[in-house]
């Protein structure tokens, strides 16, 4: 999979909208199976691959995004996260537009258990990655850290991608007193 110019999808104001290269993974499981929900709003063939040993590591470096929600599915609200590679173009880029989430084990809306090696993410909103190298399908595969199943496709995309709610009380700032 090769990386792609991320759309205008969240908030219009969000610095990597057309100037960050990556690919977005969704890290969202069930509440109650902690597995992958039955549904995905991306598409009806998903890619399960080692979220641990993609995300957590020295090679790695996460970057806070955005916090929005569109209009289709009001109510569920997303988190973007990027990854990126230290000393990389992207990284040079995240370290000057974005938040650095500093600490290692422990990260707002993801976390790992390092010696189980499992991820978990929040349950109070919808966890976006969008990981800026490409991926290396087959090689993931042959190494048994990917493999496709399908799922239930429950939503849409427009070209360049779908427009932050604007009436949210939840993501939007208050800037009636400016």
């Amino acid at each position: 999979m090769e990386t792609y110019i991320k759309d205008n999808n969240g908030d219009p104001q969000c610095p990597i909208n057309n100037c960050l290269l990556g690919l977005f993974f969704s890290c969202n499981s069930s509440f109650e199976t902690g597995e992958p929900p039955a549904f995905s709003p991306y598409g009806e063939r998903r890619l399960c691959i080692d979220a641990f040993q993609m995300l957590f590591g020295d090679d790695r470096r996460m970057y806070f995004s955005d916090f929005y929600c569109s209009y289709p599915r009001k109510g569920t609200h997303y988190v973007t996260i990027v990854v990126t590679t230290p000393g990389s173009d992207a990284d040079d880029f995240c370290k000057e537009h974005l938040v650095a989430i500093i600490s290692h084990k422990k990260k707002p809306f993801i976390y790992c258990r390092p010696k189980s090696g499992t991820v978990h993410v929040s349950c109070g909103a919808w966890v976006d990655i969008f990981f800026t190298d490409n991926v290396d399908i087959r090689y993931c595969i042959d190494e048994k850290d990917a493999s496709f199943e399908y799922c239930e496709c429950i939503g849409y995309s427009k070209p360049n991608g779908l427009p932050k709610n604007l009436n949210c009380q939840h993501c939007n700032l208050d800037n009636s007193d400016d």
